[in-house]
């Protein structure tokens, strides 16, 4: 019989440290799983048979791993053990389909898909400016697709009938007071851009004029007095045939004018497939019937605009204010009235809206599938929401 080896005290340390790394299971997992204390991966696959709600008795002695804050924080001592059922961010069920209480089906798992795309998602076109628009290079050509001289021979047609009524306050005419032109009310817009792209918006007229605070860029294009005058006569509309129209329109003011301007920023552009469907508030704190105060905006006052918008390259669509009370929905829902009135321009094209729990509902899902619309849906619903 041959004669035994002893181990040395190194060789005995050495061959534990290797048992001890061999039946780790956190050692073949990435720093970012270990850091996050994520050790298996419980989501099950698509394809999986829906699991009850009775688990065996050894799913019940896996406990959830807690973050390093809840661990400081003294919480892994009172956190008694939860099912690996309840730990996953996916629901399951034991039966297959769910019923609200508007009566509407809905299925527990995801069904399976073939490869190709379906015919409700197949769209013909592609994403990007309109045909005339692409080749053109000059940002004033292009500016000039948007504000077109129709719109133009407009503002200069009811501002000068405000400056008429001004100078009467005058003792003295200047050249302040004179009448305006397309080419002038050109440039005031072009000012109102510049200080938006530069943020000095914010800006008093005499600081914009004031070569100390902002150069010779404003007053290079018209003396502070006339921007002043020019923006207290800027008018839109027919002052006379107001009054009988601000009852049933509060937005009657700019209405002509901003028609106008939805209209070309429809033409000018293609839409990809995707499109988002969502609400901003333009900040304003001036004296409006429909000013909305909402407390957690960043700006808090402001007007509230319904807008469309392409997901790829965030364009602009289309865009509705909204009036609060003074809106004509025609009977239907608020969020259905907006986005059934936003979408009317890709109606019938296969198009996907996006949009969030204040406009989505299962009858609007519903609807957008018929004719003439033809659009999906994705959005989220709201807890209390009958579907």
């Amino acid at each position: 019989m041959s004669s035994r080896q002893l181990l040395s005290d190194e060789s005995i340390a050495r061959l534990l440290l290797e048992e001890e790394e061999n039946n780790s299971p956190s050692e073949n997992l990435s720093d970012s799983e270990t850091e996050d204390n994520v050790e298996v991966d419980d989501v099950e696959s698509d394809y999986q048979p829906v699991r009850s709600d009775s688990s065996s008795s050894s799913d019940e002695d896996i406990q959830v791993p807690l973050s390093q804050a809840e661990e400081d924080n003294g919480l892994v001592q009172n956190t008694p053990s939860i099912p690996s059922q309840q730990s996953s961010c996916i629901l399951t069920f034991s039966q297959s389909s769910l019923r609200s209480r508007a009566r509407h089906v809905w299925a527990t798992t995801k069904g399976r898909t073939s490869g190709r795309t379906a015919a409700i998602n197949i769209v013909h076109v592609a994403r990007g400016p309109a045909r005339e628009l692409k080749a053109i290079v000059d940002p004033l050509e292009l500016f000039e697709h948007f504000m077109t001289d129709r719109m133009l021979e407009e503002i200069v047609k009811w501002t000068n009938a405000e400056i008429r009524i001004k100078k009467q306050n005058y003792e003295k005419y200047t050249s302040t007071q004179n009448d305006t032109s397309k080419e002038e009310i050109r440039a005031l817009l072009g000012v109102m851009v510049l200080t938006a792209a530069l943020k000095d918006n914010h800006l008093t007229l005499d600081e914009l004029f004031n070569t100390e605070y902002s150069g010779t860029r404003y007053l290079a294009c018209m003396s502070k007095e006339r921007c002043d005058f020019l923006l207290r006569c800027l008018r839109f509309d027919d002052k006379a045939f107001r009054l009988q129209l601000l009852k049933e329109d509060p937005f009657t003011p700019i209405r002509n004018i901003w028609e106008m301007l939805m209209t070309q920023c429809r033409q000018n552009y293609v839409p990809g497939t995707n499109v988002t469907v969502d609400e901003q508030l333009l900040a304003f704190r001036g004296r409006c019937k429909f000013r909305m105060y909402i407390p957690n905006k960043p700006a808090k006052y402001g007007i509230k605009l319904e807008m469309m918008c392409d997901s790829g390259t965030r364009y602009m669509i289309n865009s509705i204010p909204y009036l609060g009370k003074s809106t004509n929905t025609g009977g239907l829902p608020l969020g259905e009235y907006f986005v059934k009135e936003l979408t009317h321009s890709i109606h019938g094209s296969n198009r996907n809206v996006t949009m969030d729990n204040w406009f989505t509902s299962v009858p609007l899902a519903k609807k957008l599938l018929q004719q003439p619309h033809k659009l999906t849906l994705v959005g989220t619903l709201r807890a209390n929401n009958r579907g």
